[in-house]
């Protein structure tokens, strides 16, 4: 059996306010594998995207990794040999070198993570000309090369746009020949159909997936959206509260969910078997992560809940094979 790709062990990461701790990532563990994709779902705020950022070494100030372990296993070209390397205890200057060379990322709102003051084809081109040995004329030759790849018309022309000259979809499509122009192994796309309309999300989904596919990487795909998770993804993760509650392949999770929260987020979908009336929601709200109740964190708005559940925090077990669930009534 091969090793994952990367795998992430009991990442913790926390942001330190005036007024105190918050948690915001809380001992996530998962692991990805060559070719596959982890979905990381669930409402905002439960800690999907600061696991990302974690990933990448990108939180920044007031925020930090406190613990935890990123493995990211790599095969070098020359000797064939899988090398192994905790990205949280590599140098900054090392880091920056794997950091959009062999895992990239698609950020969540390409208006506000494009440069306003420089053409597409100028952010394209830096992330080329930092990471390959091509002169101007190649690097030039790429970034067109890659806007064509994503679907861009005429992008000899386009090349030369400033970020407000195009679409929502078009941005995003060029945050995403940005993060593949290096040919990663790890994609992790932040919400990437996020404000797009449900036309320009599919064209968008269908482009990221026939991309992997002919770059054979390996992706992490943020969203809240479950309807992108079942079309899109081999594995599903399902946060709150900064943990990963339940964990399962897509099929399983979605024929048989069993923690309740996820059981909620399944029953609050929209379906054509559904005649009228009212979505079913989870009531009450997230807990704030700056001081979590004892116990279940998912408590107050459990269905299953009994006192047993305020005593201790569940932990994430095996319930059946590779079918992991944080619930003392799953």
């Amino acid at each position: 059996m091969t090793e994952p790709l990367l795998q992430i062990t009991d990442l913790r990461t926390s942001f330190f306010t005036d007024a105190g701790e918050v948690k915001a990532v809380r001992g996530v563990s998962f692991s990805l594998d060559k070719g596959k994709t982890l979905g990381l779902v669930g409402e905002s705020g439960c800690g999907k995207s600061v696991t990302a950022l974690s990933i990448m070494r990108l939180v920044s100030f007031p925020g930090r990794v406190i613990k935890g372990e990123v493995l990211y296993r790599v095969k070098e070209s020359e000797s064939q040999r899988v090398r192994e390397k905790d990205l949280l205890k590599i140098s900054e200057d090392e880091m920056r070198k794997i950091r959009g060379a062999e895992i990239a990322m698609v950020f969540q709102e390409p208006m506000t993570s494009l440069n306003p003051v420089l053409t597409i084809g100028n952010q394209i081109s830096e992330a080329i000309s930092l990471h390959q040995n091509l002169n101007k004329r190649e690097v030039i030759d790429k970034a067109i090369e890659m806007l064509k790849l994503v679907g861009i018309p005429s992008p000899e022309k386009r090349i030369k746009d400033y970020p407000h000259q195009m679409s929502g979809g078009m941005r995003q499509r060029a945050m995403i020949a940005m993060a593949l122009s290096c040919n990663p192994s790890i994609l992790i796309a932040d919400e990437p159909t996020t404000a797009l309309d449900v036309t320009i999300q599919a064209q968008i989904l269908e482009l990221i997936q026939g991309l992997q596919k002919k770059l054979d990487m390996a992706m992490i795909l943020i969203t809240h959206d479950l309807g992108v998770v079942a079309e899109a993804v081999d594995n599903v993760a399902v946060m709150y509260a900064g943990k990963i509650v339940e964990y399962a392949d897509t099929k399983t999770l979605f024929e048989e969910p069993m923690h309740p929260y996820t059981v909620g987020l399944l029953n609050s979908l929209p379906t054509m078997e559904k005649d009228g009336g009212a979505l079913k929601t989870i009531p009450g709200t997230v807990p704030g992560l700056l001081n979590l109740p004892a116990g279940c964190t998912f408590y107050d708005r459990c269905p299953k809940a009994d006192s047993g559940c305020t005593e201790h925090e569940p932990e994430l077990v095996e319930i059946k094979k590779e079918h992991l669930v944080a619930c003392y009534k799953a």
